[in-house]
């Protein structure tokens, strides 16, 4: 057998896989529509909501694509230095990755399924250093690449900055007004606490609506508001950009 024909049959496999993550999210997500609990909720505060409220939750829908390109470009620059890839080519990926990471405990499935992703669609001319350096090599010259890893905490920070405006906006909508101090301290810490403690993307808003009733109680009784809160950014940027990214595959391939 050629190292040629091993080659296909690889891509072949993963193409297979990558079909198999693809139903399993759908599967997922259909369920996950079909047992949430807040829809009355969200329909009665968009029912009450004031104009101020709009322009909160506006906001918030509007930042979703903000967020996934600041995530393209981040994973584009981790790349860098080891592979050169398209913005296409990252994007891509980082919609593969959010379909397995939304089925796996941790996300742990979303760097593994961009990588394949990327097996399917690269090119030996994509790779940045010479194929006669080493893997050993190729790897320290990537990892010691500090300008690299500069643009990459840059487009963590945007990403995270779009996450906090986002929230910011959806607590508005929901009656919890908050001081740009109180928002920016308050948020901040949120997304810290929960970044170190990540789980199941599905489980999010049980999860996350603990922390979110404790570190936003401070500013509201109203413990209810705060997880419709949490939810809702649960449907904006876990199960948007999960059927977005379904939508996407369907039509690509």
């Amino acid at each position: 057998m050629t190292i040629v024909t091993m080659q296909s049959m690889w891509k072949t496999y993963l193409r297979y896989f990558s079909w198999l993550i693809s139903l399993a999210a759908m599967g997922y997500l259909v369920y996950q529509l079909a047992t949430y609990d807040h829809y009355d909720q969200i329909r009665l505060s968009l029912h009450d909501a004031n104009g101020y409220q709009w322009v909160g939750i506006l906001s918030a829908i509007l930042l979703i694509p903000a967020q996934l390109l600041a995530e393209t470009r981040r994973w584009q620059w981790v790349l860098k230095g080891w592979k050169n890839i398209s913005f296409i080519d990252s994007w891509r990926q980082v919609m593969a990755g959010m379909l397995a990471g939304f089925i796996t405990p941790y996300r742990a499935g979303d760097v593994p399924a961009r990588l394949a992703e990327d097996s399917l669609t690269s090119s030996s001319d994509q790779y940045a250093l010479s194929s006669d350096s080493s893997w050993k090599d190729q790897f320290q010259h990537w990892l010691k690449d500090w300008h690299k890893w500069g643009w990459v905490l840059v487009w963590t920070v945007i990403r995270y900055a779009v996450w906090g405006v986002q929230l910011w906006g959806v607590l508005t909508f929901v009656g919890i007004y908050l001081s740009p101090w109180q928002a920016v301290s308050s948020i901040a810490l949120y997304y810290v606490v929960i970044s170190l403690m990540p789980g199941l993307p599905a489980a999010d808003v049980a999860i996350k609506g603990g922390w979110a009733a404790m570190i936003f109680g401070q500013f509201t009784t109203n413990v209810v508001a705060i997880t419709i809160a949490v939810s809702i950014i649960w449907l904006l940027n876990t199960i948007l950009p999960v059927i977005w990214a379904e939508i996407e595959k369907l039509t690509r391939r």
